[in-house]
């Protein structure tokens, strides 16, 4: 029987408020992603490889390190 992916509730209510979006690929895509309820996607979060669209503050950094 597999453990089930559990997060702690302060956790899960931030991770639910954005919209997380992996890394841009070679074409220029990003694949959305769900840190609340999905293991592998809450590992690439605590890596630094998501981004939320709805936090002004990241958004705007990590469009003026893609766009160079």
């Amino acid at each position: 029987m597999t453990k089930k992916f559990r997060l702690p509730r302060k956790t899960k209510k931030k991770l639910r408020k954005g919209f997380w979006l992996h890394q841009l690929d070679e074409k220029g895509n990003s694949v959305g992603a769900n840190p609340a309820k999905n293991e592998e996607d809450y590992s690439a979060h605590k890596k630094g490889e998501l981004r939320n669209l709805f936090d002004k503050k990241n958004s705007r950094k990590k469009n003026c390190q893609l766009q160079k």
